[in-house]
């Protein structure tokens, strides 16, 4: 259970598609008392997943991105240009956001962002949004 939920999370935070927030609501209906396991493993895994996309945008550019039909497309890479040029590593605290959380991560790495400083905010956002996520679900069952 704790297996899939992180592959889950893992490839929901790559530029492969997924969707582990509808894994984990179900998980947390089924066994509630586990809630903050489940809150950690899907936020570790998508931390690790958002940290793939980052070392791919972190070497893409030793390669030329223009060959890698995968990347994030010039499009969503402007939108979050402007993202990480005021905000920095932190700007990653929106890495779990839809369209733009990818390219963040994606162009933080081509950037050359502190690791470290860049992992801390993922995991934060991405811990942030699954809690809600959890809360919100919680609340709208016990109706």
């Amino acid at each position: 259970m704790l297996a899939l939920l992180f592959f889950s999370a893992f490839v929901s935070a790559t530029l492969l598609p997924g969707s582990s927030e509808v894994l984990l609501l179900g998980l947390v209906s089924q066994v509630p008392e586990q809630w903050i396991s489940l809150l950690v493993v899907a936020s570790i895994g998508n931390t690790i997943g958002g940290l793939v996309t980052f070392a791919m945008g972190w070497g893409s550019f030793n390669y030329g991105n223009r060959h890698f039909t995968w990347l994030p497309n010039l499009s969503e890479q402007a939108k979050a240009k402007p993202w990480l040029t005021k905000y920095g590593a932190w700007s990653l605290l929106m890495s779990w956001a839809p369209v733009i959380g990818d390219a963040l991560c994606f162009v933080a790495g081509a950037a050359k962002l502190s690791v470290w400083q860049s992992t801390i905010a993922m995991l934060i956002g991405k811990t942030i949004r699954y809690a809600l996520l959890i809360w919100l679900g919680s609340s709208v069952a016990n109706l």
